[in-house]
């Protein structure tokens, strides 16, 4: 057995990641633009991207984040 190891890539894991945050930042613009800033809850950007709070959160920690996205 050889000493090499063979590099890890998170290729897949990594697009799948991409298009979620994708998803979610189109969503809270999309939100934003119909209910405005004000009325746009993390739950409702959530529900809209079909993701759960948490993954919402873990992509942007605070509403500064995503709103910069």
């Amino acid at each position: 057995m050889s000493d090499e190891t063979r590099q890890y890539r998170m290729k897949r894991r990594a697009e799948q990641e991409a298009r979620t945050r994708l998803r979610i930042t189109e969503s809270a613009v999309d939100l934003h633009g119909t209910l405005g800033p004000a009325r746009t809850s993390v739950s409702a950007i959530a529900e809209h991207a079909g993701v759960r709070r948490s993954t919402v959160y873990r992509h942007f920690p605070d509403e500064r984040a995503l709103f910069g996205a």
